[in-house]
C-alpha cells in the first residue's frame, strides 16, 4: 500500500514539475543548497552506474526505495531488490550505462523531501545505436543530513537497436530486452 501511495504522489507531482522544466523555468520552493545536494547525489548515482559500484548505489538508496521501470512498468520495491538488478546488469557483457539528467529539482518547504524531474538515456556498451531514453521523476528524502533516493518512475519515449525489440509487443522480445 505504501508503494502505491508513493507512486500516486510521483504521478501527481510529475505534471507540474514537467511544466516548470519545459519553458517556464524551474523555481525551487526550497533553498539552493538543498537542490544542489540532490543534484550531487544524482551525479554520484550516474557515476556509480558507470563504475559498476554497487556499494555507492546502496549508499544513495533509502532502504524502502521504489522503482517503476520505463517500458513495462515493472515495480521493484526495496534497496535489496534494486541492488540485485544492478548486480546482474553489471555482469553482462552487453550491459547498458544509464545517465539521468535533472531538469528540475523542487525542494519542499514543509518536509525534508524533494522532487526531481529530468531526462534519462541508457546505452549499451556494445554501441550507442542500442539505446532507450525518456523522462523520469524521482523523490528524495533528507535523512541524517544527506539526500537518499526514495522512489523513481520512468517513461520510455525513444529507443534504437535492440532496445526497440519491446515495441513489437511479443513476450519473447520483451524478455530479451529485460535480461
Amino acid at each position: 500500500m505504501k508503494n502505491l501511495a508513493v507512486l500516486g504522489f510521483l504521478l501527481f507531482l510529475l505534471n507540474p514539475c514537467a511544466t516548470l522544466a519545459s519553458g517556464i523555468g524551474c523555481t525551487s520552493n526550497g533553498d539552493a543548497v538543498a537542490s544542489e545536494g540532490v543534484r550531487t547525489q544524482r551525479q554520484a548515482f550516474n557515476q556509480a552506474i558507470a563504475d559498476k559500484d554497487i556499494q555507492a548505489i546502496k549508499s544513495i538508496f533509502h532502504e524502502d526505495v521504489l522503482l517503476v521501470t520505463g517500458t513495462d512498468s515493472d515495480i521493484y520495491s526495496g534497496a535489496e531488490a534494486q541492488l540485485a538488478i544492478w548486480g546482474d546488469d553489471f555482469t553482462r557483457a552487453d550491459r547498458a550505462v544509464y545517465v539521468r539528467t535533472p531538469l528540475c529539482i523542487r525542494v519542499s518547504s514543509v518536509a525534508p523531501v524533494a522532487l526531481e524531474h529530468g531526462h534519462w538515456r541508457g546505452e549499451r556498451v556494445t554501441g550507442a545505436e542500442n539505446f532507450a531514453a525518456g523522462s523520469y521523476a524521482a523523490k528524495w528524502r533528507k535523512l541524517d543530513g544527506r539526500w537518499q533516493l526514495e522512489s523513481e518512475i520512468f517513461a520510455t519515449e525513444a529507443c534504437g537497436g535492440d532496445f526497440c525489440a519491446a515495441r513489437v509487443g511479443d513476450q519473447q522480445a520483451r524478455t530479451k530486452v529485460a535480461q
